[in-house]
């Protein structure tokens, strides 16, 4: 105990007798750091939060039912927040990103085919532009980039493009639908003004038969009809794809680099390195 106090005072009595020399290299790193972070250009950081919508409500009925809002919920599950993870992490977003916001010259990117420009920016922009789930089913749209305005450019234009693919999706079906519909109204049509030309050469018990049939016709048509009408309506007011609970907004200051927490965890550095410097080349001329 004794020994290890007394190597205790020796190693402080070595210290204060080098203090000068511990000073300056702590100095010369808080120097180095200070040169650099203001080398480094500042980054901005940018956040969108959003949350998943319930794609059941994109079912036709909600519109025609009012007791349907009772029956599904506004948010979906966290299945569905993957989903639209995996729609903002497709090529094709970045894609669009890199070309509507020019990022290759953002990039200074050059010396290349535009087709191979445009991926090395997309790969530049997946290191910048990405996305985060939280414990609370939410998904977070984070930007970094030299631009204040361009980060918050970057992940609204991102939560548009998931809009717009998921709901392209879903107005294809609806119009494919309808498509089918209108086809199957047309042959009923087709089949109803058959028989109607042939009653007049029927039997009286055939035209009874004819005309049952022509009556249940004439119920489906109007049936198909009325889907279609339906099917239109929806397609018109289509459902929310995902919630904004957050937009992206123009950083007031650069957050990256941290400027003074690095040059204080420098001089720590600097002076933790500086003391075992000194501490070791003392034990090896007492040696």
């Amino acid at each position: 105990m004794q020994n290890s106090s007394f190597n205790l005072v020796q190693a402080t009595a070595v210290l204060q007798k080098q203090w000068k020399t511990i000073l300056g290299f702590v100095l010369a790193c808080a120097l180095v750091a200070a040169v650099t972070v203001f080398v480094v250009p500042p980054y901005f950081k940018s956040t969108a939060t959003v949350v998943s919508a319930n794609p059941a409500l994109a079912d036709k009925a909600r519109l025609f039912n009012n007791n349907i809002q009772n029956l599904y919920s506004y948010y979906g599950s966290g299945d569905d927040l993957d989903r639209i993870n995996a729609v903002a992490d497709m090529d094709a977003t970045y894609e669009k990103l890199v070309d509507e916001f020019s990022l290759s010259g953002y990039y200074k990117l050059s010396d290349d085919s535009l087709p191979a420009l445009k991926r090395k920016a997309v790969l530049c922009l997946r290191k910048d532009l990405f996305c985060q789930k939280t414990e609370q089913a939410q998904l977070k749209i984070i930007a970094w980039t030299k631009d204040k305005q361009l980060s918050a450019n970057l992940v609204n234009r991102m939560v548009a493009i998931i809009q717009e693919t998921e709901g392209n999706v879903w107005l294809k079906n609806y119009h494919a639908s309808i498509e089918k519909i209108n086809a199957s109204i047309t042959a009923k049509e087709n089949e109803y003004k058959l028989l109607s030309d042939s009653l007049s050469k029927l039997q009286k018990s055939s035209a009874a038969l004819t005309m049952g049939h022509m009556q249940t016709l004439s119920e489906q048509i109007n049936q198909y009809r009325k889907t279609a009408d339906e099917f239109s309506l929806a397609a018109a007011n289509p459902p929310a794809v995902l919630y904004v609970m957050e937009a992206g907004t123009a950083a007031a200051r650069a957050e990256k680099p941290d400027k003074n927490g690095i040059i204080i965890a420098a001089c720590m550095a600097g002076f933790l390195f500086s003391c075992l410097l000194i501490l070791v080349n003392d034990r090896k001329n007492m040696a």
